[in-house]
C-alpha cells in the first residue's frame, strides 16, 4: 500500500510540474540584460579539463561617430609667416599669400615768398597701408594701397594681375600710369623730398585702366608695358545731374568719366647690371649700372570736347660706386581744332636732371635742375615758363625705409627771380 501511494504521488508531482512550466512561458531575453555567457561560469574548470566554449553571440560595442570640422586641403607644405621686405603670411602650397607694408612721412613745409605770403605748417604728407599677394594660385596676384595723409582717406592702388604666359601679365584696376620714371618710382625712394616740377606739368599720376606688361617695375633687362586708361586720373570730380532744361539738379563725386576719353600709354626700356631702376640713390654700391626707357601717350577725343594731348618722354638712371643720376626729357602737344591728331601743336617741352653722391654709408647730398619751356601761343594759358633749382640731403638710418630728408627749392615763373619763392621741406620716411 505504501509503494502504491508513492507511485501515485510521483505521477501527480510530475504532471503538476509540466502544467506550471507550460503556463509560465519565458519572454525573449533583454539585449541589455546580462546572460550567463557574459559573466562566465560560476566555478572554474577542474584541472586538465577543457573549458566549455561560449556559444552565446558576442555583442560588438557600438561607438557614436564624432562629427568634426570639414577636412581642408592645406597643401603638402607648412604655412609660413615672417618678414621679407614686409610682414607676410603664406599657405603651405603657396596658393595664398599676403604681404603687409606701411609707411608714414611727417614733414615741416615752409614757403617764403617775396610778396610776404609766407606759409608754414606741419603735415602728415603720406600715411600709406599696402596689402599685396596672390589668391587661389601664384598666377593671380593683387595689390591694395590706401593713403591717410593730409587728413583724407584715398584709394591709391587696387589692381589684379593675371599671368598669361611666361613673364606676360594682364593688369586691370587703378595704379600709376607707366609714363615717366620719376613718377613710377615710389615717393619713399626719392633722393629729394619732392618730385621735379615736370611731374605735374606733363600729366604723370594714377589712373584706371587695363594693360599687358612684363615685370617692368622690377627693372628686367628689357621692360615693356602697353595699356589703355580713362585719361581722367584718380581724383574724384563732381559729376552733375542735368534735367531736360539744362538745370543742374544734383550729382555726385566720382572718378569714372561720364564720357569715355581713352588714353593709350606704352613704355619700353633697357636695363643693365641688375640696376634698381625705380629707386633713386646708389645705396647698393658697385660698378656701373644703368637703365633707360621711353614712353608715349596718345589721347583720343571721343568725348568731343576738342581737348586732347599727345606726349612723349625719354628718361634714364645711372649708378656707380655711390654716385647716382637720373633725368627725363618731355614733349607735349595740345589739340587746336576738331581733329585729334591733325590739329595738334607743340605746347611745351621740358626736362629735369638730378644727381646725388653717397658721401658716407648713410649721408647723401643731392641736387636738381628742372625747366619747362612753354610755346608762345600757350603762355597765356595755364602753362608758363618755369625753372627749378633744388638742393637736398638725406640721412639713411636703414636705407629708404628709415631716413631723414631735407631740401630747399627755388622756383622761377616767367620773368620772376629765383629768390622770389623759396620752399623748405624737412621730414622723414619711416616704414616697413
Amino acid at each position: 500500500m505504501t509503494m502504491k501511494r508513492a507511485a501515485i504521488a510521483a505521477v501527480l508531482t510530475h504532471a503538476l510540474g509540466l502544467s506550471v512550466a507550460s503556463a509560465q512561458t519565458p519572454q525573449p531575453a533583454d539585449e541589455d540584460e546580462a546572460r550567463p555567457g557574459d559573466i562566465g561560469t560560476s566555478e572554474p574548470p577542474a584541472e586538465g579539463e577543457t573549458p566549455p566554449e561560449d556559444t552565446a553571440p558576442v555583442e560588438e560595442e557600438t561607438v557614436a561617430e564624432e562629427v568634426g570640422a570639414p577636412e581642408i586641403d592645406r597643401g603638402d607644405g607648412v604655412a609660413e609667416t615672417g618678414y621679407d621686405k614686409g610682414f607676410f603670411i603664406k599657405s603651405g602650397d603657396g596658393k595664398y599669400a599676403l604681404k603687409i607694408n606701411a609707411r608714414v612721412q611727417p614733414f615741416y613745409a615752409g614757403t617764403f615768398a617775396k610778396d610776404a605770403t609766407d606759409k608754414h605748417a606741419f603735415e602728415i604728407r603720406r600715411a600709406r597701408l599696402s596689402l599685396e599677394g596672390n589668391v587661389h594660385t601664384k598666377s593671380l596676384t593683387y595689390k591694395f594701397q590706401t593713403d591717410y595723409g593730409k587728413g583724407f582717406l584715398t584709394l591709391k592702388d587696387f589692381h589684379i594681375d593675371v599671368k598669361l604666359a611666361e613673364n606676360v601679365w594682364l593688369r586691370a584696376g587703378q595704379w600709376k600710369r607707366p609714363f615717366s620714371r620719376q613718377q613710377i618710382a615710389s615717393s619713399a625712394r626719392l633722393e629729394i623730398a619732392g618730385r621735379a616740377l615736370t611731374d605735374n606739368s606733363f600729366g604723370a599720376g594714377r589712373d584706371i585702366g587695363i594693360a599687358v606688361r612684363n615685370d617692368y617695375e622690377k627693372s628686367p633687362d628689357i621692360e615693356w608695358v602697353l595699356g589703355v586708361f580713362n585719361g581722367s586720373g584718380e581724383a574724384a570730380k563732381f559729376s552733375p545731374t542735368v534735367d531736360s532744361m539744362g538745370t543742374v539738379t544734383g550729382g555726385s563725386f566720382t572718378n569714372v568719366p561720364g564720357k569715355f576719353k581713352p588714353t593709350f600709354i606704352g613704355r619700353v626700356g633697357l636695363n643693365d647690371g641688375g640696376i634698381k631702376g625705380y629707386s633713386e640713390a646708389d645705396l647698393e654700391g658697385g660698378p656701373l649700372r644703368w637703365g633707360t626707357a621711353a614712353s608715349v601717350w596718345i589721347e583720343a577725343d571721343r568725348d568731343a570736347d576738342d581737348v586732347s594731348n599727345q606726349k612723349v618722354e625719354l628718361d634714364f638712371i645711372v649708378k656707380a660706386s655711390g654716385f647716382s643720376t637720373t633725368g627725363g626729357f618731355y614733349g607735349m602737344s595740345s589739340q587746336e581744332g576738331l581733329k585729334t591728331f591733325s590739329d595738334q601743336a607743340l605746347s611745351h617741352v621740358g626736362f629735369h636732371l638730378q644727381a646725388g653722391y653717397m658721401a658716407t654709408a648713410k649721408i647723401q647730398p643731392a641736387a636738381r635742375f628742372a625747366l619747362i619751356d612753354a610755346r608762345p601761343d600757350f603762355e597765356a594759358g595755364s602753362i608758363k615758363d618755369q625753372q627749378e633749382i633744388a638742393v637736398g640731403a638725406n640721412y639713411f638710418g636703414f636705407g629708404h625705409d628709415a631716413k631723414f630728408q631735407g631740401s630747399v627749392r627755388f622756383i622761377r615763373v616767367d620773368d620772376a627771380k629765383f629768390t622770389d619763392s623759396m620752399f623748405v621741406e624737412l621730414g622723414a620716411n619711416v616704414g616697413f
